[in-house]
């Protein structure tokens, strides 16, 4: 629901980017403004001659831009669990084999209201130290259950990774169309018109690269955010609860 959501807003907003270059470019006068002309023809205004490829482009964008903002939101929140003392963080603080399963009941307490990724952890490292009593294997399920986590993340980010890949396609694809529609005229001799195809053939890969490298931006973005949240993770487990764990 959150990606058609997402697709509907970006739909909306691309069809409105296109609107405006189209009425911009309709209301220009070429030979009088003939750099604004051409910005406008850049920018997907021409649509009867492919201007549309630049309207799929910007659909694409900023439906990827919508997914890669909602999962840094969902990063967000996720970092409010380290605030919400569900576990003591106090250096001189002890736990004892009892107070892990105390512990345990605190947290399933806790998420009948709200769950967090490290409530979640949390509550799985208490459970797996109260059946086998050992620290080794506490870490082992620490660790594997980040990578599971890191994992679901991933996943969840298939839709921006094809997004990532169709932007400059959908460029290139653009470019194949103005050529082969200039090929059409090619033994008109109207070489106003071919050299007007030509042009929106590549502006269509011109503005699908531009809007790859700030895409890819925001993308690398995410990705240091998500690998840094999961490494903080890891780390506030260890620190809080298995290097305070003793064992009688």
């Amino acid at each position: 629901m959150k990606n058609l959501r997402n697709l509907t807003l970006a739909s909306g907003i691309a069809l409105l980017i296109t609107a405006i270059c189209m009425t911009l470019l309709a209301i220009t006068n070429k030979e009088n403004s003939p750099t604004l002309y051409r910005i406008l023809v850049l920018l997907g205004g021409d649509v009867v001659n492919g201007g549309y490829i630049q309207g799929l482009t910007y659909l694409a964008f900023v439906w990827a831009w919508f997914e890669v903002r909602e999962k840094l939101t969902v990063i967000a929140r996720e970092r409010r669990a380290f605030k919400l003392n569900l576990i003591p963080t106090s250096e001189k603080h002890v736990f004892m084999p009892q107070d892990v399963n105390q512990l345990k009941f605190k947290l399933i307490e806790f998420e009948r209201k709200e769950k967090y990724i490290l409530s979640d952890l949390l509550k799985k490292a208490c459970t797996k130290f109260r059946t086998s009593g050992s620290l080794s294997e506490l870490i082992d399920i620490v660790s594997i259950q980040i990578e599971v986590s890191q994992e679901k993340a991933e996943g969840d980010q298939s839709v921006i990774r094809y997004l990532t890949w169709v932007i400059p396609s959908l460029g290139f694809i653009g470019t194949v169309i103005g050529i082969s529609q200039s090929l059409v005229y090619a033994n008109s001799g109207d070489m106003e018109k071919i050299t007007s195809l030509l042009g929106v053939a590549f502006d269509t890969t011109l503005v699908a690269l531009v809007l790859s490298v700030f895409l890819m931006w925001f993308v690398h973005q995410l990705q240091e955010e998500t690998d840094r949240f999961h490494s903080d993770l890891k780390e506030f487990v260890i620190d809080n609860l298995i290097n305070k764990i003793e064992i009688q």
